[in-house]
């Protein structure tokens, strides 16, 4: 048995303005170096912000003696606020996903991390990468994985989890190794053993494995151990979990769903071999409220023994639409068999349909854009894989592939195209640190602006002094670029990095940044003509706090900028404040009526029609769904709002009283939607564009 000893660590959160987090994670990366481990894994949030003097504090941290045997996955700390995409944690750590083998075992570092956001997800180049990765190992090749997020065992901040799971079923991966919950759990299902580790950030502890025969077997095992320093440095070790690295039978077992009626869902379960199985338990997944309400199933004739369990799961007030079941067949030795089951609901005549769907590479993580040329509406969706399409709707013929109008390929778009006045030229951003100015009617490129940096904001089009503008935020620049051509008018640096999209009347450019100010600037020179401060404190909270992500919007002679403690509404034309409004509104883009009327919408999926002039509340409605930057469309009277999980509501826009909804996607949403000729169009992490038929 070929010998292998290796050290873990998770969430160091190193910090400039907390030079302790540095201090803390010398003190364990000294003692782990002491110990001549093989390797170490980093299963991420390196650092707290993903900042530039973050990185260069870790890298003068790591010892001489682990130089180049320290091996890193990203966590969503490292890339949600960071301005290069990614790039900077590719400077100074390579590839992600990555795979590497040493004492006879294959790691592999997947990278489940999306810029701009926080939850997780694997997406299909990186199954595909995995797929390819185990399916050319000789046989019985143990595989570990390390990773930030947790999968399964009740952990849901990964949404495409259940394709990983069912993928790694099917090869001999035998642990997961991950952080982000910053607590230490130990679980065993699917025939592999998941442990995630205590945060580096809290305390000064670290993990240690090492490569061992099981006394009772003989077959190799993965001994690990948490290690923790003690004031004086020693080193206090406990053990946490044995890992098999053997191969174990696989459990073949049927899962045979039913109709749902009357609140009720039919669940049965043909377990094989029986004997493994010594009970059920069954709970929708969390796109439903009661998400995570586990039910025991009972067994059928012949009890346990004759593996038939069978039972009825609660589904009340479920509404129309995609879902899952996800089963737990219990061991007797207390593992179990994770599993997930799609299942649907029909909707009602007041409910929204599925129409159509179509799918480009990579996640449409970016919202859709509407164009109007001569032949009609023309909507305009792009991916993180830097594909661009477009598609009029209803969708026509195709040519047997996909009925898209046209199809590009540029770099990463991450935010939503913008349009000019007559709807002919779209204006794309892109990670590869360049503006694309397309024709909407063919895709066909009328310029491109290198920004020198990645273009993470939607671009706003306005008309300046007779003259159109494009501003948009690149790093920590503010820019106008002529639409017609391409050139730069003007450029602002040394602000805050920015995802947002600023608000332009004619005379101002309105934006909001991650230094902690809301501005106001001259929209034909770009001077500055206010600031209003929105959070205060070091860089890390600024980031955090303040209106990075946020869309500003102009209405009533009000500039509207959030943070995540509220919305602030700026008189125009000398930024002094004249209203807040409190709750986590940053994500979903504030939406103004024509009655001088703004819609809110908070993190947590509470609604609210507010006065401009006053902020007033006309109604307030909790939806009780996370909602991120899909955020609110309007149609006629109604409000169509997109949670994070992929449901739309409906909300009657006169009192906030809820209509139709609709569960039209199981993977999560980021994409802003927009509805042309009563059908709303969104674009989900899996890549799918829908198109939804409102009622």
């Amino acid at each position: 048995m070929r010998a292998l000893r290796f050290a873990l660590v998770s969430d160091t959160h190193v910090s400039v303005s907390r030079p302790e987090s540095a201090e803390r994670l010398a003190q364990v990366y000294g003692a782990i170096a002491q110990l001549a481990p093989d390797l170490v894994l980093h299963c991420g949030d390196i650092t707290d912000t993903g900042l530039q003097a973050e990185y260069a504090l870790y890298r003068q941290v790591v010892p001489a003696a682990l130089a180049g045997q320290v091996r890193h996955v990203p966590g969503n700390h490292d890339v949600r606020w960071d301005a290069t995409a990614k790039g900077r944690y590719h400077t100074y750590f390579g590839a992600a996903p990555s795979s590497f083998g040493a004492g006879g075992v294959l790691f592999a570092g997947l990278d489940q991390t999306q810029a701009l956001q926080e939850p997780g997800h694997y997406g299909r180049g990186g199954l595909r990468w995995l797929e390819r990765l185990l399916r050319g190992l000789p046989e019985e090749t143990p595989v570990l994985l390390f990773q930030h997020f947790p999968v399964g065992a009740g952990h849901y901040d990964v949404d495409d989890q259940p394709a990983l799971l069912d993928l790694v079923s099917q090869y001999d991966v035998r642990g997961i190794f991950a952080g982000h919950i910053h607590r230490e759990e130990v679980t065993r299902f699917n025939e592999l053993t998941q442990v995630t580790l205590a945060p580096v950030l809290t305390s000064p502890v670290f993990y240690w494995a090492e490569k061992a025969a099981d006394p009772g077997h003989g077959a190799p095992v993965l001994a690990v151990s948490r290690v923790t320093l003690a004031a004086d440095g020693t080193p206090v070790s406990r053990p946490v979990a044995t890992v098999p690295l053997s191969r174990r039978p696989r459990a073949r077992h049927r899962v045979i769903i039913g109709a749902a009626s009357g609140g009720r869902l039919p669940v049965t379960v043909l377990a094989e071999p029986a004997g493994q199985v010594g009970g059920v338990s069954a709970s929708t997944y969390p796109q439903v409220r009661s998400g995570g309400d586990w039910h025991d199933l009972g067994p059928g004739p012949g009890g346990p023994a004759a593996g038939r369990w069978s039972g009825t799961l609660p589904v009340p007030r479920i509404v129309p639409g995609a879902y899952r079941v996800q089963l737990r067949l219990l061991a007797p030795d207390g593992s179990w068999q994770e599993k997930h089951i799609p299942f649907s609901v029909p909707g009602g005549a007041t409910d929204p349909v599925p129409a159509w769907r179509l799918r480009l590479t990579g996640a449409v993580q970016a919202g859709i854009a509407v164009a109007g040329p001569v032949a009609g509406p023309v909507i305009v969706a792009a991916s993180t894989a830097g594909e661009v399409a477009a598609v009029r709707v209803p969708p026509g013929p195709g040519d047997g592939r996909a009925p898209w109008l046209w199809r590009v390929r540029l770099g990463p778009v991450y935010r939503r195209a913008g349009v000019d006045a007559a709807g002919r030229t779209l204006f794309v951003p892109s990670a590869d640190r360049h503006l694309y100015a397309l024709e909407a009617s063919t895709g066909q490129a009328v310029w491109r602006f290198d920004a020198g940096a990645p273009v993470l904001s939607a671009p706003a089009v306005a008309r300046v002094a007779g003259d159109e503008y494009v501003i948009f935020s690149a790093g920590r620049q503010l820019l106008a670029v002529r639409a017609s051509t391409g050139q730069l008018a003007w450029s602002v640096t040394g602000r805050g990095f920015s995802a947002g999209q600023a608000a332009c009347d004619g005379r101002r450019v309105y934006t909001s940044a991650a230094d902690g100010y809301a501005r106001a600037h001259d929209a034909l020179t770009g001077r500055q003509e206010w600031s209003c401060p929105m959070v205060s404190g070091d860089a890390h909270r600024m980031a955090l706090y303040s209106g990075w992500d946020d869309a500003v919007v102009l209405g009533g002679g009000a500039v509207l900028a959030a943070t995540v403690s509220g919305s602030l509404a700026l008189e125009a034309a000398t930024g002094t404040v004249r209203w807040k409004f409190p709750g986590a509104t940053m994500y979903p883009a504030a939406v103004v009526l024509g009655d001088d009327t703004v819609l809110l919408t908070n993190e947590q999926g509470t609604l609210a029609r507010v006065s401009l002039a006053d902020g007033q509340v006309h109604w307030q409605t909790a939806l009780k769904v996370r909602v991120l930057n899909a955020g609110v469309t309007t149609d006629r009277d109604s409000a169509w709002v997109l949670s994070a999980r992929g449901r739309l509501i409906g909300i009657r826009l006169t009192d906030g009283r809820r209509q139709g909804s609709v569960q039209h996607t199981l993977a999560y949403s980021y994409s802003r939607p927009a509805v042309v000729g009563g059908t709303l169009v969104a674009g989900d992490q899996d890549g799918f564009v829908h198109g939804i038929r409102l009622p």
